[in-house]
């Protein structure tokens, strides 16, 4: 699968690799949500948000983020959020989580995920509990994102209502999707975007459109009203905003505006 990062695949290629040659391994219901993931593999975000989207209702878990970064970025700032409908959950669209903390660092290092089912106690998270509880996370399950062994992202789940120990069933399920499926998708998905240099071309100048989103941000603008002032949705909005700060490495959004002055 390696030529699907030479080159942007056609979405027949991609069914053929991810749809095809799957059939007789995966549930029909997997298979009905990596079909979707192909038909937005143009949209990254849209990519995590589909398989988000699907996580948390399988699992009957509470939330589900994802962000595009490498082992040695220092920030995680998800570019995707995705809640249940049935138990909804306290939102944290805006979270950022320092990269370097244990329980990061460990999950880099291997592929299986890394579960925690207690957040309240789980040696792990020494140095990142009272972050996890700010947003008053549970049990809370991380698991990296690679493809052709480079890095393209990390995943979180978690419940809130309730502490959740996570089966050993789940985290196959969990390793075999993201391995089989979204680590590859979303690889391809951000080379289809970013062009042949990668996550690199992400360190330029962001796009027209983010820079009208953070121009206005710069005027005090919610995510709310600069949606109103640009004909976009609010959710629109935070997720240009969140991939702007990836982008340029920016912990929150007086760091972005700083950092964009020279474009404003």
């Amino acid at each position: 699968m390696q030529d699907l990062l030479e080159a942007p695949p056609s979405r027949k290629r991609l069914k053929e690799v991810f749809l095809d040659s799957q059939r007789e391994a995966f549930p029909a219901d997997v298979l009905n949500c990596v079909a979707h993931m192909i038909l937005v593999a143009d949209d990254p975000e849209e990519v995590a948000t589909v398989a988000l989207g699907f996580l948390v209702e399988r699992l009957g878990i509470c939330r589900g983020d994802l962000g595009f970064l490498t082992p040695d970025d220092p920030v995680y700032a998800p570019v995707a959020v995705q809640y249940s409908r049935a138990s909804d959950p306290p939102r944290c669209d805006s979270a950022t989580y320092r990269n370097q903390a244990e329980v990061f660092r460990r999950t880099w290092r291997q592929a299986a995920p890394v579960a925690c089912d207690d957040v309240a106690s789980h040696p792990l998270l020494a140095d990142s509990r009272e972050t996890f509880q700010a947003i008053e996370s549970r049990s809370i399950l991380f698991q990296r994102l690679a493809f052709a062994r480079r890095p393209v992202g990390l995943m979180c789940l978690d419940t809130t209502r309730r502490t959740h120990v996570w089966t050993d069933a789940e985290k196959a399920f969990i390793a075999g999707f993201s391995d089989t499926f979204l680590g590859p998708l979303t690889a391809v998905s951000r080379r289809w975007q970013l062009g042949p240099e990668g996550e690199r071309a992400a360190l330029r100048q962001p796009s027209r459109a983010e820079l009208d989103a953070i121009r206005l941000a710069a005027q005090g603008l919610s995510c709310g009203e600069i949606g109103a002032a640009l004909g976009k949705s609010a959710r629109t909005i935070e997720n240009q905003l969140r991939s702007a700060r990836i982008a340029l490495g920016a912990a929150n959004r007086t760091q972005l505006i700083s950092k964009c002055e020279i474009w404003l």
